[in-house]
């Protein structure tokens, strides 16, 4: 017998707190690009962009979680996070300005708990639910 999350039409909290959390990580990659993008070079700026694409790339995975999205999908978002973690944790412990341990604290705040709600039961069966 199918437990109730399996037979659910609604996506469980979990999975939408894991997708809440990747819009607004997004969101915040936004706001410190603007915040810290103005006294940087060229370089500088594609040095601090290059780890908040992946984040991007996060968030529109995170578009699909309510409609077809599967279990690649939710494999995809993790390992993409993954990548971005350990960038992150090196950039936090490399940094050189409080703007930086920032923008580095801020990816891994947000992206360690993405990771784990994305392997939590209720959403692996909601994102290997039947079509």
């Amino acid at each position: 017998m199918n437990s109730p999350a399996r037979t659910t039409s609604t996506m469980p909290r979990q999975a939408r707190a894991a997708q809440l959390l990747l819009f607004g990580l997004a969101f915040a990659g936004l706001v410190v690009m603007l915040a810290l993008s103005g006294g940087l070079t060229s370089y500088g700026v594609g040095n601090m962009i290059t780890p908040w694409i992946l984040v991007w790339v996060c968030a529109l995975l995170a578009l699909t979680y309510d409609g077809g999205a599967r279990n690649g999908v939710r494999l995809t978002t993790f390992v993409v996070m993954l990548f971005v973690l350990v960038g992150s944790f090196n950039q936090a412990f490399d940094a050189a300005a409080p703007g930086e341990f920032v923008d580095a604290a801020l990816r891994i705040a947000f992206g360690a708990p993405v990771m784990v709600l994305l392997f939590l039961p209720e959403t692996v069966a909601w994102f290997d639910r039947e079509k």
